[in-house]
């Protein structure tokens, strides 16, 4: 069926081109039929012809513009990009949104993906950081100075114990290595002497602090220049005083040296010169020879177990210093003291 339509086509172009031969009866009949056929078809196909041609050069520019609009809001979106992580952080942004904001180029927002993940976080975290640095620090110095003015607000310590004399700090010192309630005792001495010396703030003409008075190192340097030189190793034994103090719970105006006070023995289990402290005294007593019963060696072995009982990271010392602590505060009591006194003098006597 399609043969026969073919060939039927070509016959009628056949007979429609012969009369046209027959009535040129030459080559210039020809010729002007041909210029008459090739008009023709310009005139009918010309207007497509530049119908096309128009229409690429439209495809054209449009691609052209609209890889420069892609461009300007993916330059859009990099210097957004700071805040438009923060707003997809932070405010929770849908995916809808964000594509919305981004005028519909999902693909811009998918390149886009794994940069705003990382890069401009960390950039917003530098950032951030940067910021926060110097806000930071006034802050810190702030809070330092609020905590300095609080420190300086409550009164300095006091004690019970008289001024210690330059021979018994002296006499102290030399016998510090004999025991360890002799390093307590000079300790004790050092601690207390701070209370009668003069360590207060330095103020120029506007009330700013400038700096603050010698204190003991100050009355070291003019009474005892040869522990001046010591200053180091006295002060270590002024913090061991201290933590002393804090590992058995004793408070101001009691000293250290308190417990270390031996009672007095008379008579009959010595009821008759017989003076008993208080109770957290006698408690206070009762935990330091705990802890002075597991160190064995120098000074430097007690400053070392004291250090432990206060390091709240020691969870085995400071679960056992709770321990003693719970166990004298149930069984030292008021009726009981006496007799827990009296067993302590008994037991020092003994060692």
């Amino acid at each position: 069926m399609q043969r026969e339509t073919v060939i039927s086509s070509r016959r009628q172009i056949r007979t429609s081109a012969a009369p046209a031969a027959k009535v040129g009866n030459g080559s210039s009949s020809s010729a002007a039929a041909a210029g008459d056929g090739l008009s023709a078809w310009l005139a009918r196909y010309e207007p497509v012809e530049r119908e096309i041609i128009e229409a690429h050069e439209r495809r054209i520019a449009n691609r052209a513009r609209n890889r420069a609009a892609a461009a300007e809001r993916f330059a859009d979106l990099c210097e957004a990009t700071e805040g438009f992580a923060v707003v997809w952080r932070r405010e929770g942004w849908s995916v809808r949104d964000m594509v919305r904001w981004a005028g519909g180029d999902v693909l811009t927002l998918l390149t886009l993906t794994r940069w705003l993940r990382t890069e401009a976080t960390r950039y917003i975290d530098r950032a951030q950081c940067r910021l926060r640095r110097p806000l930071y620090y006034a802050q810190e110095r702030a809070r330092r100075e609020a905590l300095a003015k609080e420190r300086r607000r409550i009164g300095g310590r006091r004690t019970t114990s008289p001024c210690p004399t330059r021979e018994a700090i002296l006499d102290a010192w030399v016998h510090r290595r004999d025991s360890h309630e002799a390093a307590v005792r000079f300790g004790s001495m050092v601690h207390d002497l701070e209370c009668y010396v003069d360590n207060s703030l330095l103020r120029d003409g506007d009330g700013a602090i400038v700096g603050r008075r010698g204190g003991v190192k100050a009355w070291l340097q003019v009474n005892i220049p040869a522990l001046y030189v010591r200053y180091t190793t006295v002060m270590r034994y002024k913090a061991m005083a201290k933590k002393l103090r804090q590992v058995v719970g004793l408070a101001d105006p009691v000293p250290a040296e308190a417990v270390l006070a031996e009672p007095p023995c008379g008579g009959d289990e010595g009821k008759q010169d017989y003076s008993v402290p208080d109770l957290a005294v006698v408690r206070a007593r009762a935990v330091w020879l705990e802890v002075a019963a597991g160190v064995r060696g120098s000074p430097t072995a007690l400053m070392e177990r004291l250090d432990a009982l206060t390091d709240p990271e020691r969870v085995e010392d400071a679960t056992m210093l709770a321990g003693w602590r719970a166990k004298y505060e149930n069984e030292i009591t008021e009726r009981m003291k006496s007799r827990w006194w009296r067993r302590m003098a008994r037991k020092q006597d003994v060692g």
